[in-house]
């Protein structure tokens, strides 16, 4: 019945507590301190949707649409040029974090990382775009 238990590092995104999570299950999906549903993702993120969008010179937009094992929404919002992309934002429940400014964000999942390929984006950086 049980699966193989994993140990994880938890962040919430709205207080920013830290705390961990030991079990065979996903973790709730919500913080203790504060009751949040911002926190990292539970379990395995399954697309839901992928928008596109692209302009005459070039440059495009791209949202990837998650939903991990508790129900909970994660959005990736990656912009593209000649085939490179850089991870621009995630919205978890609402809420647009700067990947550059969350460690945990600076992964991409595989199937986030299968959806953006599979629209021709085939290097990907997480660093914010900055106005210069």
């Amino acid at each position: 019945m049980g699966g193989t238990m994993t140990a994880l590092g938890l962040r919430c995104y709205e207080c920013g507590h830290e705390y961990g999570y030991i079990g065979s299950q996903p973790h709730s999906g919500q913080c203790p301190a504060c009751d949040s549903y911002r926190v990292s993702p539970a379990g395995k993120l399954m697309v839901t949707d992928l928008k596109q969008w692209h302009n005459a010179t070039g440059l495009s937009k791209l949202w990837v649409y998650t939903m991990d094992e508790q129900g909970r929404q994660f959005t990736f919002e990656i912009v593209a040029n000649d085939g490179r992309g850089k991870l621009v934002s995630v919205i978890v429940e609402g809420l647009a974090l700067d990947p550059a400014c969350e460690i945990s964000l600076q992964q991409f999942p595989d199937v986030v990382s299968d959806a953006v390929a599979a629209c021709g984006i085939t290097e990907l950086e997480t660093k914010k775009i900055s106005p210069a």
